[in-house]
């Protein structure tokens, strides 16, 4: 089992990634990105939805020389525009990120993003 970076935020404890944590599974990272983009092709390529900016997958992350931990994109969503599009594809791909993140007792979430 991974040690864990527990850090104290409005109150509450979060487990939160540090850059060494992110650099050791980069090459996951980026198969789990093409897993959602594979996804989101064999759903018909489709762009359904408000353009949106920032999609992807974020996790607690306490950036170097950072003393907070912080949201963080981990994996983005650049290849469509559209937020209903990115959702409706992103299921297999969060839920395999998941996997990745439970010995570092961290968990992905979807992120919308902004409208553009």
């Amino acid at each position: 089992m991974k040690k864990l970076e527990t850090y104290k935020k409005s109150g509450n404890f979060i487990n939160a990634l540090e850059q060494k944590d992110i650099d050791e599974i980069k090459p996951k990272l980026l198969e789990i990105t093409n897993d959602w983009y594979l996804e989101w092709k064999k759903q018909g390529s489709i762009d359904e939805g408000t353009c949106c900016g920032g999609k992807g997958f974020e996790v607690w992350v306490v950036r170097p020389r950072g003393r907070k931990p912080e949201t963080m994109n981990i994996v983005n969503c650049s290849w469509v525009q559209g937020n209903i599009s990115a959702y409706k594809s992103h299921k297999v791909a969060l839920s395999k990120l998941n996997q990745i993140l439970k010995p570092y007792n961290v968990e992905a979430k979807y992120n919308d993003g902004w409208m553009d």
